[in-house]
């Protein structure tokens, strides 16, 4: 006889079996799920700092502001946060354990905002706004730097010719030797890459439209943010809402409706190409996997909507509670265990021409390199750099080089890295990662193909270089050069 408890046991293994393994799944994504820090308004309206899973669960708060908190910012080995809050009149600079303990005020004077890390973690990047009335705060705002651990601040950009405009909402390159900024130096308001020195500054992404001739307003850019590879840039790109009735006093729903819908967030490569848009919304961010992050309001909950790309389509992360308003977030760095290597940060980069004299085999065309500990070594290689620009005017100008300024470098804290090229006066030796290994510290040059300039005049016993500045390191160091693709002209 045919038992129908017996044809059951078998389905009902199957089901404890899926049902054990859907468990399993769910406990493995609720430990895969990453953490966020949120500025997002309490019940009394006032903005904090909350730290959560990215599903929006497990929600910690770790300020308790008078006034309010906002742009909180991880720092890349995730031990410190740092964010805005308002202190009496002003905006300070505010740092943190991730937990939000030992929080001290780091820069109190003046309106400061957009903290933005190194990827040392011991130095912090933020515009500092002279405010305007009914003006943007980015028109009128510098860029400074600070060691946290000393508090010792410095003002970033210092040629007279970047200080004519205004530098803004600054972001440091994952690899430390570039930042991306805005400025009004071309007109609008337009994100910008440079060295950190402001040297060679290049406008990174071109506007299909400059002018929105219906609103009668300009398109601008703001809020740049680095990919974690650094490769890319997000940003926004629209109609700025100074331009909206409630700054402007003239009511006008119609174009305010209007402006709201020129709000896009586009990304672009860090050399220009391959812009695209991702989609409306503001305030981009990076997930730690590299996928951009927009926010939006969404007027049937209430507040904003924050969406994050993924490899199958946008998804919502709902980090923010209904009816609440927000002041931007941070991810949380992901911790990995047992990494045999990882990236140093470069805490400048310099490059530029330098005479190939004794001690750097003059008539020798293979490339040279030199690890630079001392004041002394220092002193000696800035001496061999041209002071004058290599040119056929008589008296030539005097050379840009940075280098010759004498930049100060703690050779207790740092070394000095020198990659040379003694075949080219034109085409410099480019920096592609310094890894620090179990035994040693590699050092990975690219030396690009001379292409067309090899044409081009040489002036014997000169050449070109590239310099690096990274924390101390006592093991060995080996440089790895390889050729590459000739340099864009």
């Amino acid at each position: 006889m045919f038992s129908m408890h017996a044809a059951m046991k078998p389905f009902s293994r199957l089901v404890r079996t899926l049902l054990v393994g859907l468990l399993c799944f769910s406990l493995n994504a609720q430990a895969a799920l990453r953490e966020v820090i949120v500025s997002h308004t309490d019940e009394e309206g006032i903005l904090q700092l909350y730290r959560m899973k990215e599903d929006g669960t497990n929600s910690r708060q770790l300020t308790f502001s008078k006034n309010g908190c906002r742009m909180p910012s991880c720092s890349p080995d995730g031990k410190k946060l740092a964010y805005v809050e308002q202190i009496e009149h002003g905006l300070a600079i505010r740092i943190s354990d991730p937990d939000g303990r030992n929080a001290r005020t780091l820069v109190k004077e003046g309106m400061n905002l957009i903290p933005s890390w190194f990827p040392d973690s011991d130095q912090l990047a933020w515009m500092k706004v002279q405010p305007q009335p009914k003006q943007d705060p980015a028109r009128n705002a510098q860029i400074h730097a600070i060691d946290v651990r000393t508090g010792k601040a410095r003002r970033l950009f210092t040629d007279k010719e970047q200080l004519k405009h205004s530098n803004a909402m600054p972001v440091i390159s994952p690899q430390g030797d570039r930042i991306a900024f805005v400025s009004n130096r071309s007109g609008e308001m337009r994100v910008w890459v440079s060295a950190l020195d402001g040297s060679g500054a290049k406008l990174v992404s071109k506007p299909e439209k400059d002018y929105h001739h219906e609103i009668k307003a300009p398109f601008e850019q703001k809020v740049p943010a680095w990919s974690p590879d650094g490769k890319r840039i997000a940003h926004w790109e629209g109609v700025e809402m100074i331009h909206m009735s409630k700054f402007t006093g003239i009511t006008n729903p119609q174009r305010d409706q209007m402006i709201a819908g020129t709000f896009q967030v586009w990304v672009v490569g860090s050399d220009s190409k391959n812009r695209r848009m991702v989609g409306r919304g503001d305030d981009p961010t990076w997930s730690p996997d590299g996928f951009v992050t927009r926010a939006f309001p969404d007027p049937r909950r209430g507040g904003p909507l924050v969406m994050v790309e993924s490899a199958t389509g946008d998804k919502p992360l709902p980090i923010v509670p209904p009816r609440r308003n927000w002041g931007r977030f941070t991810w949380l760095p992901v911790q990995t265990e047992g990494k045999t290597r990882a990236k140093t940060p470069i805490v400048a980069s310099f490059e530029g021409r330098v005479y190939i004299g004794p001690g750097f085999r003059k008539k020798a065309p293979d490339p040279t390199e030199r690890i630079i500990k001392t004041q002394a070594e220092y002193d000696a290689f800035v001496g061999k750099i041209p002071k004058g620009t290599i040119s056929k005017t008589n008296p030539s100008p005097p050379s840009k080089d940075p280098l010759l300024k004498k930049l100060a470098i703690d050779f207790d804290k740092h070394i000095m890295l020198v990659a040379i090229r003694a075949d080219s006066m034109y085409v410099t030796p480019k920096l592609e990662s310094v890894v620090a290994e179990k035994n040693a510290l590699l050092v990975h040059i690219l030396d690009p193909d001379l292409g067309e300039t090899i044409y081009l005049n040489q002036m014997q016993g000169v050449g070109t270089y590239l310099a690096v500045v990274v924390p101390k390191h006592k093991g060995p160091i080996q440089f790895l050069r390889k050729k590459g693709k000739p340099e864009p002209q």
